[in-house]
């Protein structure tokens, strides 16, 4: 028996076993056969798709926007990281849900339960995040567990009691993740590169990683609008953080971010000690990979 952790997300999908360690686009599109085509694809119910990066192949290809697609396609999804793994043993695969949509935990564990699974554990996002850090949240009396991805923010407060981390509250911020501060981004972009303003939101994430664009052959410095966005998108998170928790959000001394947005974020916003994980995108995966091997050992 393995384990396997699964972040599902809006905008990437990440997966942390034993001895493997993924990332891929949430892209699906659907596979037509041809003759002379090396593309992977997995079956489900009849139907034959490709996943990630080889769904930009072909143009009918689609990202997950809502959670009832998330679970819709998340055992394509699932088929596809099995496949790539190629291992023989049964999986017990740890997954999560952003804390609002918890009503759906059970819908999305029986769409996880395909062949090769022998069992399938259902957490709030943001909780292997807690798990993958418990160092050094024990190191802290308070903290917020922040889980930035591409379409939302879920939080999760916590304290420590007795060396053991109690889980307050948690919740889902919606529109603030990533593509926020993607928009702010191509909202401030000047007249020379304008042409960008009507370009895909994924289409824009490298631009804004490089703070730059090539023009023909010109390379324009977007360095200082990338850390104005950034810096208006974190007070922006800041602010809604404080309008969704309150007076409890002030005895927080730390705070901890996982999640692809862990990267954008300008931490002096805070005004406090915000610890980011290594390869923070990873931590949720990691985290539920921790939670799959206590629970199976």
């Amino acid at each position: 028996m393995r384990v396997l952790g699964l972040d599902i997300g809006f905008g990437q999908v990440k997966v942390v076993s034993e001895d493997t360690k993924l990332k891929f686009p949430s892209q699906i599109a659907q596979y037509i056969p041809d003759s002379v085509s090396d593309l992977e694809y997995v079956e489900h119910k009849g139907m034959l798709y490709v996943v990630g990066e080889d769904a930009n192949v072909f143009r009918q290809k689609f990202s997950l926007s809502t959670v009832e697609n998330l679970i819709k396609y998340a055992p394509v999804l699932l088929k596809y990281v099995l496949n790539r793994l190629k291992a023989d043993d049964k999986y017990v695969v740890v997954s999560g849900l952003p804390p609002r949509f918890r009503d759906y935990a059970v819908e999305f564990e029986k769409a996880l339960k395909v062949e090769g699974v022998e069992s399938v554990v259902v957490v709030p996002q943001g909780v292997g995040i807690v798990e993958d850090t418990k160092g050094r949240i024990l190191l802290h009396q308070n903290a917020l567990v922040l889980d930035i991805g591409f379409n939302t923010v879920d939080y999760i407060s916590v304290r420590v009691k007795d060396q053991n981390i109690i889980k307050e509250r948690s919740g889902t911020i919606e529109g603030l993740g990533v593509k926020s501060a993607v928009e702010i981004f191509r909202s401030m972009l000047p007249a020379e590169v304008g042409y960008y303003r009507n370009e895909p939101y994924v289409f824009l994430v490298p631009i804004l990683i490089k703070g730059s664009v090539q023009i023909a052959g010109e390379l324009i410095n977007l360095e200082s609008i990338k850390q104005k966005a950034l810096k208006i998108w974190s007070e922006q998170i800041n602010l809604r953080l404080t309008e969704e928790i309150g007076e409890l959000i002030k005895g927080k001394e730390l705070f901890v971010v996982g999640g692809g947005g862990a990267y954008f974020l300008d931490r002096e916003v805070f005004e406090r000690e915000v610890f980011v994980p290594f390869e923070p995108d990873f931590s949720n995966a990691r985290g539920y990979y921790k939670i799959g091997s206590a629970h199976l050992f």
